[in-house]
């Protein structure tokens, strides 16, 4: 499961292997049709056909075509099932030469796979199949059960077809009894022809379905023995499809069916539950460990922190996901003796300890960065990848996630915010929203008090400080930098105000102090601060001059997708500069205040005599926009950018 190292680091071991389903519409209802078996081509008219009916002029622009996508999976009455692959892509161009090297992950523990054929169609008709010999297995990890099997397609080039076949038989369903997964009609961007799942579902499993960018309406037959329930998804001539900036995950905005056989929610949790049963019991040893580490406290605030503190300082992320370990927590004991553990062994630890001392503790599941609501999808195990705890003290709520090393108690990492999660209670799940926190839960600031010399140079004070996600990164830094190379990284901060910046009597918080806001300050001079160009000074109406202009991203005349946003922060900056003797304003930019769906722009600027002061604050938020607010939001990045990109002028006399 994930670790968070920093609120702005995304998962990096999934909870299940199977996808995440998607926040989709629901799919039109089936129709029941009979089977009409269709007679087998020959290998040699199978080949021919297959080249004719993807010439290279049907495709002008695009580097290749899938030709066949065809999935045909049978479920078993425990949830295990057995699936046939069938894919057939013909290149057009040597960009897709990298299709031969074909790469088919699997769960070692639960599944195997099998290669049925593989071979290349060359663009005369001829066959080339692929060897055993060219045919590989490997584990990326050795702490997971992620396995791939890999082999070359030989005799790659323009024109030709590649074709290969296999079949993945599940042994045994993660969570006993049901099934879950889902089907990309298109996953690529070039165009597909022929795309077709078939899915073989017991009449004793209620099969649930969900679709997403696509109405393709199910087909439905009765199995030849009358027991299973046949159901066909398929489409034809899928066109290309293209990326545009700032648009929803791609996962979002590909065709796709999701599926499960899991009646709801609370199915999954008391799944859950059932394998976290008794591993947050804490034995004589880790009762003792509790009360060690809250000794001498009295309110459950006070012990509450001491406990989480512990638990990230003693604790050492590992993930070690073999076999039902990918989902069952490890005992909070056997967590405590190894000091190692995944954020679900974390977590379970930090709920045995909690409720140790008599604090209230429950364990959370979540999709970590999650921007939807997770309770609309369809229930599966895989809708989660991350573990956390929530603690109630005194009607108060407080999300601890362990995993966020150098995070404060009480302070939530960016990717757990305005996640909905599901809370373990008594074996009943209740869906809550973790809250999404304010502007002022992630905040950079950094302020530059300057005395600019006649001939652009400059020197002065930066300060650099921040909140939530910001704080968490600039921690992470100065922790991780050793004591005799903090000024190196002072410096970096200088030259990101302007070129050749160096820096004296660096002064930095005690990094390791959580509950204190971490900061950095220093002295700074730069030798070339401003321009000078004749009896005028220029420079930029912000502390960094060394940013490059930036293009509006969103510059084309038309919108197909969403305008997405993610980001929930504020920055701000200060900028006061003295100017030199005899120099006063020639030209300095306006105060401007600028608002969108994705936040504000605000610059406030003072001139005194001898002295200009210029602050900004860039309010971000999360938002969705329909296309049909692209212009307003085109007009809000012009705007701004032209906004952050003025100068001030100073001349002299």
């Amino acid at each position: 499961m994930t670790r968070l190292l920093l609120a702005a680091a995304l998962p990096v071991i999934a909870l299940v292997a199977l996808a995440l389903p998607t926040l989709a519409q629901p799919g039109a209802p089936p129709q029941r049709v009979k089977s009409v078996p269709k007679p087998r081509a020959s290998a040699q008219d199978e080949t021919r056909q297959l080249l004719e009916k993807s010439r290279p002029e049907q495709f002008p622009n695009a580097a290749k075509v899938t030709i066949h996508d065809y999935a045909d999976a049978v479920v078993r009455p425990d949830g295990s099932a057995r699936t046939v692959t069938r894919m057939t892509v013909r290149l057009f161009t040597p960009r897709a030469r990298d299709e031969g090297e074909i790469k088919i992950p699997y769960n070692g523990s639960f599944e195997t796979i099998k290669l049925v054929r593989a071979r290349t169609i060359r663009p005369d008709g001829t066959v080339v199949a692929v060897k055993q010999a060219d045919i590989r297995s490997s584990s990326p990890s050795d702490y997971d059960d992620a396995k791939i099997l890999s082999f070359s397609m030989p005799a790659v080039e323009p024109g030709c077809i590649l074709d290969y076949e296999y079949i993945t038989d599940q042994r045994a369903s993660q969570m006993p009894g049901h099934h879950w997964s889902q089907w990309y009609f298109q996953s690529g961007f070039d165009p597909v022809m022929h795309t077709r799942l078939t899915l073989s579902v017991p009449r004793s499993l209620k099969l649930t379905t969900k679709q997403v960018n696509s109405k393709v309406k199910a087909e439905t037959r009765d199995s030849a023995d009358g027991k299973s329930i046949v159901y066909s998804w398929e489409e034809k001539n899928l066109g290309p499809r293209f990326t545009e900036p700032l648009m929803p995950d791609l996962d979002r905005t590909f065709p796709k069916l999701t599926y499960s056989t899991i009646p709801d929610w609370q199915a999954i949790a008391g799944w859950y539950e059932t394998l976290a049963e008794g591993r947050a019991s804490a034995d004589s040893a880790l009762a003792t460990k509790a009360k060690e580490v809250t000794a001498g406290l009295t309110t459950p605030e006070e012990k509450a922190r001491a406990i989480f503190y512990w638990v990230q300082d003693k604790t050492r992320y590992v993930a070690i996901e073999l076999g039902q370990g990918a989902y069952q927590p490890r005992p909070a004991t056997s967590t405590l003796v190894n000091q190692y553990g995944d954020c679900k062994d974390m977590a379970t630890l930090l709920v045995s300890m909690l409720r140790a001392v008599g604090i209230t503790a429950h364990p959370v599941l979540l999709e970590a960065g999650a921007k939807y609501k997770t309770s609309d999808e369809l229930p599966a195990p895989s809708a989660f990848n991350h573990a956390i705890c929530l603690t109630e003290i005194n009607g108060k709520n407080y999300w601890l996630d362990a995993t966020a090393e150098v995070c404060a108690f009480g302070q939530i990492p960016g990717a757990d915010r305005g996640v909905e999660a599901l809370v373990l209670k008594n074996g009943k799940g209740e869906f809550v929203t973790i809250p999404e926190g304010t502007a002022d839960d992630a905040e950079s600031a950094r302020t530059l008090d300057l005395l600019l010399n006649p001939d652009g140079s400059a020197s002065g004070t930066m300060t650099v400080t921040g909140t939530g996600d910001y704080d968490l990164s600039l921690r992470a830094q100065l922790l991780a930098t050793p004591p005799d190379k903090l000024g190196n990284l002072a410096e970096a901060f200088a030259q990101g105000i302007a070129a050749n910046g160096k820096v004296s009597e660096v002064k930095i918080s005690d990094a390791k102090n959580r509950d204190a806001k971490v900061s950095l300050s220093m002295k700074v001079s730069f030798p070339a601060w401003a321009t000078k160009s004749g009896d005028l000074l220029l420079f930029k109406a912000r502390p960094d001059q060394t940013a490059a202009q930036f293009s509006n991203p969103l510059s084309r005349e038309e919108r197909t997708y969403p305008i997405a946003s993610g980001a929930h922060r504020r920055i701000k900056t200060e900028l006061t500069v003295a100017l030199p003797d005899g120099f006063a304003p020639l030209s300095v930019p306006t105060a401007t205040a600028l608002t969108s769906a994705f936040g504000t722009y605000n610059r406030a600027v003072t001139s005194e005599t001898g002295k200009l002061s210029i602050k900004t604050t860039i309010v971000e938020k999360r938002a969705e926009v329909p296309p049909t607010g692209y212009e307003e939001l085109k007009k809000y990045f012009d705007a701004y950018l032209k906004s952050y990109d003025e100068s001030v002028i100073l001349k002299k006399g």
